[in-house]
């Protein structure tokens, strides 16, 4: 199966401006956004801003003026654009427009953007938004952390895109903005589909159809919607569904004269119906693919003719090598029926809109797209029988897969030379090649899942922490609520005793009653105060509760130095198969309380469990000097309580766990995830390379790494197991601490 250039709908969001995620979508997204407001063509609009300036007297309206030309000037002459920029900078902090001032950097981040510099992007957007928070702009806000999340899914920071993204939509929510929420959802629904959490993306997507009707281009954003969702089918080889959404936003965008979007519409649904065909091919039903492969051919025809008009290079570009493609796949399906003669005319047909491809790409410098075109020509070269031809061209796309760094293709580069080595007789190489592709092709598959295990995790592994801590906030609110009425209960009983008081002769002995009563109320609310306090300890570091009651909401802090301790069960899932959900909980229970109590007792603090896992950390929230040696007391005292704990169940013939354990100290950033379902947690590679001291230890063993261990060394006894690779790591030096 080949692989398409498949088209996805540009992020929607400019607000106040805002950046978006496709480096050309976002040039023609801005623009169309411009024409919406000013109704100038850029160069009027210019020379109109100009004349204003020159005769405005007041520094707010003068710092307005700089900022709305460097605006029309962002694309086409940025150098300008960033001298207004700087002029609008200085003129808002000599006179304190702090508006201006923000609305400056907010610009300044989107030029920065417009022109591939995202670390000046991000500083820029940090700036304007510490001013927007200063001011109270929460719409503002908003729309910096949606800022902020376009560029970072962008650079492929997925888990911080997702964050401010959900930032934003908290915000919006509240002001009960619902026209940005939608949005928001369409945005989060992109990033789920490019992390390939794909049934997350769904969800998302739903939501912004179902807020569609209040969007100002509700044909038109319901088509943009109707392309993510055949996306994501696509990913998920649903071919026919996601051919049914495309042709839904093909019929919007002909009714609109939408020609751009018409195009990629097009372009996706070709795609859709190549791929359905070749999956058709596989299963030997070739008349149906051959009639799929021809249908494709008129859909990537009309897209290109939209393309050419529009003088649209590189997007015609795409198109050929689409055609070129499927073309090739043709003369396979047809030397499969035993047709050489139209299989050959297919593949020349193929070297045709191939070289047109290349040549575009070749001339705009675009080192993905040659490396597809070459692709695609080695491999018709070599059906062809042309093996000096196919080698030149998978040579080349290999020597760009590397220098890109783009491990599918290097891959697939891999697997084509073998192949023609093999059919040149040359089998020494074709083995070696082989070789490097199956090397490649697990390694791949290993990354891919601690890849997607991570990220799972991130999202979902503290899903019943979150759940636990949603519990136990409610049960804080009622035993509250519960007190409060008690109290309320209390003054009424106290008013209506004061009555009678006044009516009784004996008023003193009822006084020194209800005095009496009020104690015990008061000793039952202290109690009531006293337990939700300690529930509330349960849930988040005591100073981190704190600073929450205090003002609502914690910073993140970065820790120089703390001591991450890992644990993990050998075969978890081998010997969690011989019990029973409540035998596994039961036995999960034991341990995690014995190892609750050692890290209470040492000071450390227990992070989170993810299944079978267990993760502590020693030095934080408050720094402590000796946080390394801690961490490895717990460690060995986890290791003797589980050597204890396997020898009591093998007398009752009954199944263990052995515990592997990593440690290593370096530095974390630590806070609060989330707003509604508060759990503390780190970040950092030192959790990362913790975790890989207990992946790469042995049963039974406290694995450190050689920075715990310059640390520790002088206090326990460690056997040196030389550099051992860990995944993803490298070679890294280890230690086993004996005692």
């Amino acid at each position: 199966m080949h692989s398409p250039v498949l088209l996805r709908p540009s992020k929607t969001m400019r607000q106040s401006p805002t950046v978006t995620k496709n480096c050309p979508a976002r040039r023609r997204l801005c623009l169309a956004l411009l024409l919406l407001t000013p109704f100038l063509l850029p160069a009027q609009a210019t020379d109109s801003l100009l004349q204003l300036l020159a005769v405005e007297k007041t520094d707010t309206q003068r710092v307005n003026l700089f900022n709305e030309l460097a605006w029309e000037l962002k694309f086409d002459a940025p150098d300008s654009a960033r001298n207004f920029l700087d002029s609008a900078l200085n003129l808002a902090r000599q006179t304190g427009f702090k508006k201006g001032e923000g609305d400056a950097l907010n610009y300044r981040g989107v030029l920065e953007d417009i022109h591939g510099r995202p670390d000046s992007t991000i500083y820029y957007f940090h700036q304007a938004l510490d001013i927007r928070r200063s001011l109270g702009d929460s719409a503002g806000v908003a729309s910096l952390y949606n800022n902020l999340g376009n560029v970072e899914e962008y650079r492929g920071e997925y888990i911080r895109a997702l964050n401010y993204y959900q930032n934003s939509l908290r915000i919006r929510e509240e002001l009960g903005d619902s026209l940005r929420v939608a949005r928001l959802y369409y945005n989060i629904s992109i990033l789920y589909e490019s992390m390939g959490l794909y049934s997350e993306a769904l969800d998302n997507i739903f939501k912004y159809l179902e807020l569609i009707p209040l969007l100002p281009h509700e044909e038109e954003d319901l088509a943009n919607a109707y392309i993510v969702i055949g996306n994501i089918k696509m990913e998920l080889d649903r071919f026919s569904e996601a051919k049914n959404y495309y042709l839904k936003a093909l019929r919007i965008y002909r009714k609109a004269n939408s020609s751009r979007e018409l195009a990629d519409a097009l372009n996706n649904l070709g795609n859709a119906e190549d791929a359905q065909a070749d999956s058709l091919y596989e299963t030997q039903h070739l008349p149906e693919a051959l009639a799929l492969s021809l249908q494709a051919l008129e859909r990537y025809r009309e897209a290109l003719q939209i393309r050419q008009q529009l003088e649209d290079e590189e997007g015609a570009a795409e198109l050929y090598n689409n055609m070129g493609l499927t073309y090739k796949n043709l003369g396979s399906y047809l030397i499969k029926a035993g047709e050489k003669d139209e299989a050959f005319a297919k593949w020349d047909t193929a070297l045709l809109f191939f070289r047109p491809a290349l040549e575009t790409w070749t001339a705009y410098d675009n080192k993905k797209g040659i490396m597809m075109v070459c692709n695609g020509l080695g491999d018709v070269h070599r059906r062809q029988g042309q093996l000096d031809s196919a080698l030149y061209y998978v040579q080349q796309y290999l020597d760009i897969a590397k220098e890109i760094e783009d491990p599918k293709f290097q891959q697939n580069a891999y697997k084509d030379l073998g192949r023609i080595y093999y059919l040149r007789g040359e089998y020494k190489k074709a083995y070696d090649y082989r070789r490097k592709y199956d090397q490649l092709k697990y390694q791949r598959l290993s990354e891919k899942k601690i890849r997607d295990n991570e990220r799972r995790e991130i999202l979902y592994g503290d899903r019943l922490k979150q759940y636990e801590i949603e519990r136990q906030k409610q049960e804080l609110q009622l035993q509250q609520e519960r007190a409060r009425r008690m109290f309320i209960t209390f003054i009424g009983g106290a008013l209506i005793l004061l009555l009678i008081i006044g009516l009784l002769v004996n008023r003193y002995r009822m006084k020194v009653r209800t005095n009496r009563q009020l104690a015990e109320k008061n000793a039952i609310i202290e109690r009531e105060r006293q337990r939700s306090e300690k529930l509330l300890l349960n849930i988040l570091p005591e100073e981190v509760a704190q600073e929450l009651k205090e003002t609502g909401r914690t910073r993140a802090r970065s820790y120089k130095e703390v001591t991450v301790l890992f644990t993990d069960f050998k075969s978890f899932t081998t010997v969690a198969e011989q019990l029973s959900p409540e035998e596994l909980v039961a036995m999960l229970d034991e341990c995690f309380s014995a190892f609750d109590e050692i890290t209470e007792r040492l000071g450390i603090e227990k992070i989170k469990t993810l299944g079978d896992a267990y993760m502590c950390a020693a030095g934080l929230p408050e720094p402590i000097p000796d946080h390394a040696k801690r961490a490895v007391q717990a460690g060995l005292a986890m290791r003797d309580f589980m050597l204890a704990f396997a020898e009591r169940r093998k007398k009752q013939n009954l199944p263990v766990f052995e515990i592997r354990i990593g440690i290593h100290t370096g530095p974390v950033v630590a806070g609060v995830v989330g707003h509604k379902k508060f759990a503390y947690d780190i970040w950092g590679d030192a959790v990362n390379l913790a975790a890989r001291m207990e992946s790469s230890g042995q049963a039974g063993k406290v694995n450190i790494s050689h920075s715990t261990w310059l640390l520790v060394k002088d206090h326990f006894k460690c056997t040196y197991r030389g550099e051992v690779e860990a995944k993803n790591k490298g070679r890294q030096k280890m230690y086993f601490v004996e005692r």
